[in-house]
């Protein structure tokens, strides 16, 4: 009769010990990101106008940015302004920064007809990193990209 008395309660932790292996584990819904959250290539498009401080008119823009994990950005774009296109348009050079939030800034630095153009942005990853969207920040740009992860 002891014996009895004794597998009731082994069986019953055996079974909770069971089910509980059966609920899936707790995971936060918010990622925390950083610089190595974009390391990698990703297809970017732009689009929009500058408005004052450069050749103003419509802008649409396709390339490549690809960041190194730890800092540094390089894009190779096509760039259609106003009408005239600027192919294989090349940065110079370029840093980026993000934040745990998963929003963050970059700039890129790019050849123009009289020097360097500085071209900051700031935007946020989504998709667990797959996928950005930016904003240029630029005075005079208003200028919408999203980037997605190759």
């Amino acid at each position: 009769m002891e014996q009895m008395w004794m597998c009731k309660p082994l069986s019953m932790v055996f079974t909770l010990a069971m089910a509980l292996s059966l609920v899936p584990s707790a995971k936060a819904d918010v990622d925390e990101c950083s610089v190595i959250t974009l390391k990698g290539s990703f297809g970017i498009a732009t689009n929009g106008s500058i408005v004052a401080f450069g050749p103003v008119g419509p802008v649409a823009e396709v390339g490549v940015i690809k960041f190194d994990g730890a800092g540094g950005v390089s894009q190779t774009t096509t760039v259609s302004l106003n009408g005239t296109i600027l192919p294989n348009r090349s940065s110079i050079s370029g840093s980026y920064e993000v934040n745990p939030d998963c929003t963050g800034d970059l700039s890129v630095v790019l050849p123009g007809p009289a020097g360097t153009i500085t071209s900051p942005s700031h935007f946020v990853i989504v998709d667990h990193g797959k996928e950005i969207r930016l904003v240029n920040t630029g005075a005079g740009r208003v200028l919408l990209g999203n980037a997605r992860r190759q």
